[in-house]
Order: structure tokens, then sequence, then C-alpha cells
């Protein structure tokens, strides 16, 4: 019954995306925001698309569960994903975190002479992604301890948290997130040549120059005034205020050092215990 309300209250916009889809022709040459969810990717992304008057997508509809595990399954080919979202895929500007786990296909489908990634401090993403489900950061088993308000998450977050489906390590949520942050990075590292890298932390000092390099080196127009714009929240807020080691316990915190440290240091995280 969930599903089919579900089907009936998305019905007018799948009905919408259908029509555009029928109307759009993929860019070949788009400029992906990729990086972990709740990285800034969509402040980045949001605020690149208003300074150069690009057309973007923010967010990609079309991959939310189940699709997304069909992808990364083979139950569906990249090549068909794309043909059902060419609306989506006709701007030239792609917002889409969970495209990051598929950069490969990216690569082989898509021309992009140049893309962006986001890099943010560990403790602070895996903290916004758990803010966001309302879920603590001290806790060992959340589908126990937490299993009504778990159970009821959306679907896509809990992909988010339990990332197990990618490949990744761990004994808890605390562990499967460092490392989903890790293999982000690792994307990243393997491919760094096709990206621009931006720290959340180095843009959120300055938004309007961040972005304003940006857009030089993606030599693309600086033509709209963004200055009254910076300060719009694109995506709920976490709780930036908590103190991490509180938020996390000494246990999970020390987890995340271990998983991310090297990296963390790398580009310039300091560890907290």
């Amino acid at each position: 019954m969930r599903n089919f309300m579900r089907k009936v209250y998305h019905l007018p916009r799948n009905i919408n995306r259908y029509k555009l889809n029928q109307k759009s022709s993929v860019n070949l040459s788009p400029i992906f925001v990729l990086g972990n969810q709740k990285s800034g990717t969509s402040a980045i992304a949001s605020l690149l698309a208003d300074l150069t008057d690009k057309p973007a997508t923010i967010d990609l509809v079309g991959i939310y569960e189940p699709i997304q595990t069909k992808l990364h399954q083979g139950q569906l080919s990249f090549n068909e994903f794309v043909e059902k979202n060419k609306y989506d895929f006709s701007k030239d500007i792609i917002k889409e975190p969970s495209l990051t786990f598929l950069y490969n296909e990216i690569k082989s489908y898509f021309n992009s002479p140049k893309n962006v990634f986001i890099v943010r401090n560990p403790y602070d993403n895996i903290r916004s992604v758990l803010n966001r489900v309302d879920i603590p950061g001290n806790e060992n088993n959340i589908e126990v301890n937490y299993k009504e308000k778990w159970n009821s998450a959306n679907e896509n977050w809990k992909k988010v948290i339990d990332s197990r489906w990618l490949g990744v390590e761990g004994v808890n949520f605390i562990e499967w997130m460092a490392h989903r942050w890790l293999k982000c990075i690792e994307i990243y590292e393997q491919n760094k040549d096709d990206f621009i890298l931006i720290r959340y932390e180095d843009f959120k000092k300055d938004k309007v120059k961040s972005i304003e390099e940006l857009a030089k080196q993606l030599n693309l127009p600086l033509v709209n005034d963004i200055s009254d714009k910076v300060d719009i929240q694109y995506q709920p807020a976490g709780n930036q205020s908590v103190d991490k080691i509180d938020f996390f316990g000494d246990y999970n915190l020390k987890k995340i050092e271990q998983i991310c440290g090297d990296k963390m240091q790398k580009y310039n995280y300091e560890k907290l215990s």
C-alpha cells in the first residue's frame, strides 16, 4: 500500500518528466558536480549555475531507489538510465552525489572536459548525514536501538548510511560511512585530472570568490551577481554547533580517524583525538 500511494503521489511529476524527456537531448559534455552526500554539492552547483546563467540539474530524481541499486547490480544499464532521464542530462551542470560511484560509466558515456569534486571534513560530513535522519553518532547498532526511526527513514538516505552495497567494509554504521567517505576520495584521486577539487571549508570562507574562481577554471562566463544568494539554504542544514566528540563518542570518533586519518591529513583536516 505504501509503494502504491507513493506512485500515486508522484504521478503528476512523473508524467511531466516523461513529457520533458521526450523533448530533450542529452548534453554529452556537461559539468558534473560530484562528491559525497552532504558535502556542499548543492550549494556549489546552484551558485555556479546562478553565476554563469547555465541550466543545471540539482539532484537527479531518476536515480532514487530502487533505480540506484538496479544500476549497481547491472539490472539497468547506464545507457538506458541516461535515456530515461534525458531532460536531467540535457543540462550544462549536473549535480548528483550518487553519480560519484558511477564515475567510470560517466567517463565512458560523456565527454566532459572538466568536472568538479567537493570534499568535506569527514566528521562534519558524517554528522550532517546523520542529522538529516535525526540519528545520533554515538550509537553502535541503529538498526536495533533506533529500529522505528531507521525503518521509517527515506530509502535513499538509508543507502547513504548503510553503504555495504557499495562493497565498503565495517561492522557498524559509522564505519560504513567512514569507508564511503574514503571511497569518494579514492574515486577522485583515481581520476583527479578530470576534476577541479574544492574543499567545502574553503568555499565557506568566501563563497562568491570561490564560485567566481571555479567558473573561470571551467571557462564559464561570469554573468550574474550572486552575492545575495550565498546564504540560501539549498539543503536542510545539520547542527554545525554540536560538539563532535560528544556527538560521536570516543569509540566512533576514533573509528572515523582510523579509517579516514591518512586522507584527512592529506586534505588538511585535523584529528580531534
